[in-house]
């Protein structure tokens, strides 16, 4: 009599009727789950492959598993599969009041979901399993409540790791379930097939994004910083002070001056301004403002020369860097082709859109 052995390296009719019992089960009880399968990355044919951050995909036979960046181990320029594959998933419905207790205190920890899956129907519908970079859309979580707009959205995770569950494994040692760990995706590059750029009104980044609201805060921030900070940090105040000009070594006032613009110290009033020095007209003594300068600047008349007397320093609140206070204080405006009269200054997350590395 042979000896009994419920291990038997072949998957015999035994696994095929486990199989499909539990597939069945997985159907029945199962949530729809929409697949947005990652498929590589987005071709860049500038690349070459001495640049190790910016690698081509070339024809690998796996670009799945290709890594673009392999500095930072990420892949930026994500491709995903326009056609959606729909699955039947199971995972625990989490309350709110779940907490994960950390080292840095109680954290909500309802944002991570583990999702189980039938293996073969997974292989018959995506072609693999689920892999890190897949993107689980789930119907079941649609918000059609959304404030401030008539849309509904889904929920959106992005597959994180991938593994069999313990009780996915059958008497004879195969296993029929493989369980995946998710979280929310994020406004990022690597979506962008997904989401869309923004541009579109439609798309869901507008829906789902925090990032108008960003964009807005941050203006709102600017704006009070130059209410709050109405003088450049580097002005100094000296109005109330006399300079004697007869006295020796008297102390100089360094790149300011006081009063209003254009106004030298002790209230002595200037005999003109312009963007170059005047010809005829001008005393010896006399004070003059070149506006040609960034900031404007104060000359003194002194024989055959214009000494620098000081800069106007009295603007809104900038960066201290005087280079980049020419462009964070430009408020010129220019005409497009379309005729329309648009800011020079503009924020760069408003003109620069993520696109592919070139």
């Amino acid at each position: 009599m042979p000896k009994i052995s419920l291990w038997n390296p072949i998957k015999t009719n035994d696994y095929n009727f486990i199989d499909r019992i539990v597939g069945e089960h997985l159907y029945a009880g199962g949530t729809g789950v929409h697949v947005h399968k990652y498929l590589g990355i987005h071709d860049n044919v500038n690349a070459t492959s001495l640049d190790p951050t910016r690698p081509p995909a070339g024809n690998t036979t796996s670009d799945q598993i290709f890594i673009q960046d392999l500095l930072f181990l990420e892949n930026r320029d994500r491709k995903y599969d326009t056609n959606i594959y729909e699955l039947r998933g199971q995972y625990n419905i989490q309350d709110n009041d779940s907490y994960d207790l950390t080292q840095f205190g109680l954290f909500l920890a309802n944002d991570t979901v583990f999702l189980t899956f039938h293996i073969e129907s997974m292989v018959e519908s995506l072609g693999r399993k689920l892999m890190p970079g897949d993107v689980l859309e789930l119907p079941h979580l649609r918000d059609d409540l959304l404030l401030g707009t008539e849309g509904a959205i889904n929920r959106f995770y992005v597959v994180q790791d991938g593994a069999r569950p313990s009780e996915g494994f059958d008497p004879r040692w195969w296993p029929h379930l493989w369980r995946v760990k998710c979280g929310p995706i994020s406004d990022s590059q690597e979506y962008r097939d997904i989401l869309g750029t923004g541009e579109n009104e439609e798309d869901l980044r507008n829906l789902i994004s925090k990032y108008q609201n960003e964009i807005a805060i941050n203006d709102a921030i600017l704006a009070q910083a130059e209410r709050d900070v109405p003088y450049d940090p580097q002005w100094r105040r000296t109005g109330h002070l006399y300079f004697d000009p007869e006295v020796p070594d008297k102390p100089t006032i360094g790149f300011d001056f006081a009063g209003d613009t254009g106004v030298p110290v002790n209230g002595v009033p200037i005999a003109g301004s312009g963007e170059s020095f005047p010809v005829t007209g001008i005393s010896d003594g006399d004070y003059f403002l070149r506006t040609d300068f960034s900031p404007n600047r104060l000359f003194q008349k002194s024989g055959n020369r214009w000494i620098r007397v000081g800069d106007d320093n009295r603007r809104e609140w900038a960066a201290a860097n005087r280079v980049l206070s020419t462009f964070i204080n430009n408020d010129n405006y220019r005409i497009d082709s379309n005729g329309l009269s648009e800011l020079e200054k503009t924020n760069l997350s408003k003109v620069i859109k993520p696109k592919t590395d070139n």
